[in-house]
C-alpha cells in the first residue's frame, strides 16, 4: 500500500499571484500558513519568492520552516506572541510580530530593552472578527507606548474582514480607515493592509497599501462570498493548483458479509475495488464524503482504505480530489478545510516550480523542474 499522491502545479500558484498583482496594482503578501493551505509551504514559497513582496504565517514554527525558502523576503507572523522566548526567537530571525493588545506591546518593549535588540511589528485592529486586535482607544495607548521606545519599530497596521457581505465589509473598511489615521500620526510610513482574496475582488477602496492573498493563490474564491464583481473574477482566471490521487490496491469479488464498515451488505460475486485512501488521509469517513467519484463508494471509509463499486486494474491511480470547492459543497464545509486536510498523509509531487535566484544558480539557472516519483503517473482509469 502506498500513500496518496498530491499533485501540486506551482506554475498555477504563480499565475494566480501574478493575476492578483495585475488586477490590483498592489504589492502582495502571500499567506502560506497551515503548510500553504495543504500545498506545501516551502515549495510554494520558493515558487513565489520572486513574485510577491512578503509572506504571512500563523505560527513561529511556520515562519522558521520557510525562512530559507523566502530568500530574504519578510515574514509576518499573524498570531501575537505569548511568551518572551517567542519574541527572542522571532527577533533572531527578523520576523515581523503582531501586536494586538497592550499587554503584548508591553512585553515586546520590556523584552527588547532587556536583551538590547530590535523588533519589527505590525499592529492588529479588531474591525469585527473579535479574534485578535485592538479598538481605537487601545490603539492610541499602544501607539504612544511604542513611539517612545527605540527598540520596537512599527512597520504596518492591518485587520481582517470576518464576513463576506459588502455592507459589512464597508463598515469594517471605515473602522480600519479610522485606525489607520490614528496609527499614521505616530508612524507615518506604516503599511496599511485590510483586504485578503475577498477584499481584492471588492474594489480599489479595499486595497490600501498591500493585499494579503490566501485562498486565491491556490485557485479558489472564498466560500460564500457575495457581491463580487464578475468582471474582476474573469480577469483573474484562477487556476486550481492541487489534485489528489489514490492507488487501487486490490480488485476482488465479494463473499458473504459487509463492504468494509457500515450497514451496506455485500452481494456474493459482486466486484469491488479497494482504493488506498481513508479517513486517516484527510477525507471524511461518511459514504457520501464528496471525494471525486464518491457515488461509487460502497460504504463508509476505513481508516486506510475505501471500497468502491467499480472494476479496475490493481496499481492504477484514481482521482479522489480535483475540486476542493465541489467536495466542500457536498460535505457542508469550506474549500479551505478540504485543502488543508487532503494532503495530511500524502506524497507531494510538484510540477514546474520556479525558484529564487540562489536556488536557480545552483541548478544551472533552470527556471522549472518537475519532481517525479517512482510510481507510474496517476491517471484516471
Amino acid at each position: 500500500m502506498r500513500k496518496v499522491i498530491a499533485k501540486i502545479d506551482l506554475t498555477h500558484i504563480r499565475h494566480n499571484a501574478e493575476a492578483f498583482i495585475r488586477l490590483t496594482g498592489k504589492p502582495i503578501c502571500a499567506v502560506v500558513k497551515a503548510n500553504a493551505y495543504g500545498h506545501g509551504a516551502e515549495e510554494v514559497v520558493y515558487a513565489l519568492s520572486n513574485v510577491v513582496d512578503c509572506f504571512a504565517v500563523s505560527l513561529l514554527d511556520e515562519a522558521k520552516a520557510i525562512r530559507v525558502s523566502a530568500c530574504g523576503k519578510d515574514i509576518l507572523i499573524l498570531s501575537p506572541p505569548c511568551f518572551e522566548r517567542d519574541v527572542i526567537e522571532s527577533a533572531k530571525d527578523g520576523f515581523i510580530l503582531t501586536v494586538g493588545d497592550v499587554s503584548t506591546a508591553k512585553m515586546l518593549v520590556e523584552t527588547a530593552k532587556k536583551y538590547r535588540f530590535s523588533l519589527r511589528v505590525h499592529l492588529k485592529i479588531n474591525t469585527g472578527m473579535n479574534r485578535y486586535g485592538m479598538d481605537n482607544y487601545t490603539l492610541g495607548k499602544v501607539c504612544k507606548l511604542l513611539a517612545t521606545t527605540p527598540f520596537v519599530f512599527v512597520e504596518g497596521i492591518y485587520s481582517h474582514m470576518y464576513e463576506y457581505a459588502r455592507d459589512s465589509a464597508e463598515k469594517q473598511r471605515e473602522r480600519f480607515q479610522r485606525a489607520c489615521n490614528i496609527a499614521k500620526r505616530y508612524f507615518p510610513n506604516c503599511v496599511c493592509h485590510l483586504g485578503a482574496t475577498y477584499g481584492a475582488l471588492l474594489g480599489e477602496e479595499f486595497y490600501f497599501d498591500m493585499l494579503r492573498i490566501g485562498i486565491g493563490l491556490y485557485g479558489y474564491l472564498p466560500d460564500g462570498a457575495k457581491d463580487l464583481d464578475k468582471a474582476r473574477i474573469d480577469r483573474l482566471a484562477l487556476r486550481k493548483a492541487m489534485s489528489v490521487w489514490a492507488e487501487v490496491s486490490a480488485v476482488r469479488k465479494c463473499q458473504n458479509g459487509g463492504l468494509g464498515y457500515g450497514k451496506e451488505r455485500a452481494v456474493r460475486g459482486e466486484k469491488v475495488a479497494v482504493v488506498r485512501f481513508g479517513y486517516a488521509d484527510g477525507f471524511l469517513r461518511a459514504k457520501e464524503n464528496g471525494v471525486y467519484g464518491y457515488e461509487r463508494n460502497a460504504n463508509n471509509l476505513c481508516m486506510d482504505a475505501c471500497l468502491q463499486r467499480r472494476t479496475g486494474r490493481k496499481g492504477a491511480w484514481l482521482p479522489v480530489m480535483l475540486d476542493a470547492g465541489a467536495t466542500a459543497k457536498i460535505t457542508k464545509t469550506i474549500s479551505y478545510e478540504v485543502l488543508c486536510s487532503a494532503t495530511r498523509r500524502a506524497k507531494m509531487v510538484y510540477e514546474d516550480a520556479t525558484f529564487c535566484g540562489d536556488r536557480q544558480s545552483k541548478r544551472g539557472g533552470a527556471k522549472k523542474r518537475t519532481t517525479k516519483t517512482n510510481e507510474s503517473a496517476p491517471c484516471e482509469q
